[in-house]
């Protein structure tokens, strides 16, 4: 799932987000409800790693606008 960095720094201990996975036309679409400062961290944290992960030909990331979630069965 694809978040902006403003994802880093919203968050209250009443905000949750809810994602949704949509699957085949004929199957029910799985719900993740997530605390935002679960998704949070996760988001900061993930971006930050992938800044300090060498590219595919060992250069440096650059800072960029997007951000990845990922849930625990993998990214919706």
């Amino acid at each position: 799932m694809a978040t902006r960095p403003k994802a880093e720094n919203l968050y209250s201990d009443n905000m949750f987000y809810i994602f949704v996975a949509f699957k085949k036309i004929d199957e029910r679409p799985e719900y993740f409800i997530v605390p935002s400062k679960d998704v949070a961290k996760q988001v900061k944290d993930g971006h930050q790693r992938w800044l300090e992960t060498p590219g595919k030909k060992g250069q440096a990331h650059k800072d960029n606008p997007m951000r990845q979630f990922v849930t625990k069965t993998g990214n919706i």
